[in-house]
């Protein structure tokens, strides 16, 4: 079979998002095991890029642990009658951590997908997706440049907020601090993008892949829908 092209490896991806956003414990211990034998392909060296695209988002999947946990209705983890109204309950904590291993595995994903693909390849197949949206009077073009100018400025502001905060102990901690410091990124920013000349961008495009490739997506829905039933 030929190799799976840049779209097909993307409706792939969504697949895979979709049937995470209703989690059951069996499809997310599978999907765990199917995101751990495509790392192995790689020898583990894309597990460092994983970590920190999760260390960034750390915070977030704790605050939603911590909305589920208190802000869900049910039985207290604790049967202690002067504290059940302030424990969490164990229906929270089960959703909890099903909604926050979900997300995990989305972020994992997106990295592999990230490493997989070449630039061109995942804004050739972005394009591909949007063109269907030119019906509705979205233009795939400004879609697939928004998202060139996304990629080109994004390593760039990374590379400026290291430069204005070089220590990990210089991080700001107070609320001035942190407009200070934003107000210099966004400076910085503001004075790259004046001093930037215009360059034209090439949009890359590709062909719609062979239809038998469309049968990957779809097995992967029937496989993960046939799992949810059975287990």
């Amino acid at each position: 079979m030929l190799k799976p092209q840049p779209v097909i490896l993307i409706a792939c991806f969504l697949v895979f998002v979709v049937t995470l956003a209703f989690p059951s414990l069996s499809i997310l211990l599978l999907s765990a095991l199917g995101l751990a034998l495509f790392y192995s392909r790689f020898g583990g060296a894309h597990l460092h890029s994983a970590w920190m695209m999760l260390r960034r988002m750390r915070w977030f999947l704790f605050s939603i642990l911590l909305v589920y946990c208190w802000f869900t209705p049910g039985t207290p983890i604790i049967q202690w009658p002067a504290w059940s109204a302030w424990l969490p309950t164990i229906e929270g904590v089960s959703s909890g951590l099903q909604r926050v291993l979900a997300l995990i595995l989305v972020i994992v994903a997106v990295n592999l997908l990230l490493r997989a693909l070449s630039r061109d390849q995942l804004l050739s197949a972005i394009y591909f997706f949007a063109r269907p949206l030119q019906v509705v009077g979205v233009k795939a073009e400004v879609v697939a440049l928004r998202t060139v100018l996304v990629f080109d400025a994004m390593s760039e502001v990374q590379a400026m907020m290291a430069h204005h905060l070089p220590d990990k102990r210089q991080i700001p901690r107070q609320l001035d601090s942190v407009g200070l410091l934003a107000a210099r990124v966004f400076h910085a920013v503001t004075e790259r993008a004046i001093k930037t000349p215009q360059h034209e961008v090439l949009l890359p495009q590709m062909g719609a892949p062979p239809a038998i490739q469309w049968c990957l997506p779809v097995a992967l829905w029937v496989a993960f829908y046939f799992i949810g039933l059975l287990l």
